[in-house]
């Protein structure tokens, strides 16, 4: 028997189907069908993951996962070559007879001592990428019907930057210093990447829904 209802509610069951030939992580596919935490059911539709055998289901949400591209691990590298003039010391002012000046207290009048200091940075940057993209069919299970159609993308970027250097660290500005405290890290499984961008991919699927609505 079916469950009891209030008259105009609607049940909508949603799947996903994997056509990338790939193999999706089995928690981003339980992530995507746990319609629990996304916060759309209302006071005409109900929105399952998983179907419940007593309630007759009005309304399909396909999400088609048409093809995932993973990039290579890559590491790009960067000369940089920073200089520039800072105070080392001073010295003492002198006139044009090569004689010490004085203030109007009789003191020696000091100059700051300036110096040109030169560093080299080698700037390594850490890139990895996946991109998914399907589709999002809305299907009338009564009628067998395909309602409407949405295409959806989602893409993940990895980034990590680092620095060597040789020189003078005098001539860098803050942010190189933090750079170059940093060292290589492992780049994230294709698993770990797929798993990144299809947490982006449930926020897209959570914006077609929330515009398209089954019922206007």
């Amino acid at each position: 028997m079916n469950v009891a209802r209030e008259r105009g509610l609607d049940f909508v069951i949603v799947s996903m189907k994997n056509e990338t030939q790939k193999v999706i992580p089995k928690r981003l596919e339980e992530d995507l069908l746990n319609f629990d935490t996304y916060g759309l059911n209302d006071l005409w539709t109900v929105y399952h993951g998983s179907k419940d055998p007593r309630v007759q289901y009005d309304f399909g949400l396909e999400l088609n996962l048409r093809n995932i591209q993973v990039s290579p691990e890559r590491v790009r590298e960067k000369e940089i070559i920073k200089e520039k003039e800072i105070k080392d010391g001073f010295t003492y002012l002198l006139d044009t007879n090569g004689d010490q000046v004085l203030d109007k207290d009789g003191n020696k009048i000091k100059v700051d001592k300036m110096v040109p200091v030169r560093c080299e940075i080698y700037q390594f940057t850490q890139f990895k990428s996946a991109k998914v993209t399907g589709k999002v069919k809305y299907v009338d299970l009564n009628s067998k019907q395909t309602i409407q159609t949405y295409p959806i993308a989602s893409e993940y970027t990895f980034q990590h930057r680092y620095a060597d250097w040789k020189g003078d660290k005098r001539a860098l500005e803050s942010s190189f210093l933090d750079l170059i405290r940093l060292r290589v890290v492992q780049f994230p499984t294709n698993e770990q990447m797929i798993y990144d961008s299809g947490q982006d991919l449930k926020q897209k699927l959570k914006s077609i829904i929330t515009r398209n609505k089954f019922r206007n």
